[in-house]
């Protein structure tokens, strides 16, 4: 379920990984970390400079039926996954 740039900002998240100078596989290993912390229901950002991590977290997760992608924003040269913790 793919969310409005919108509804993603208003959204509160319980946890935020800090992927920044960071590249795959990297980005995505603290993605699955911070999901394996979450409980089900909660909302995981990692915010990343790294646009191929747009790609490879939410193909990660769906192969992984652990997370839902809801989108992604684009802010400048940063990224905002935004994962809902299954």
């Amino acid at each position: 379920m793919a969310l409005k740039e919108e509804e993603l900002q208003a959204l509160e998240p319980d946890h935020v990984v800090d992927g920044i100078g960071e590249v795959c596989p990297h980005t995505l290993n603290l993605a699955l970390e911070a999901l394996k912390k979450a409980k089900a229901g909660e909302i995981v950002v990692e915010v990343t400079d790294h646009s191929i991590a747009t790609k490879t977290i939410p193909a990660a997760v769906k192969m992984r039926k652990n997370a839902e992608h809801l989108g992604t924003i684009n802010e400048g040269n940063e990224y905002r996954v935004y994962l809902k913790k299954l």
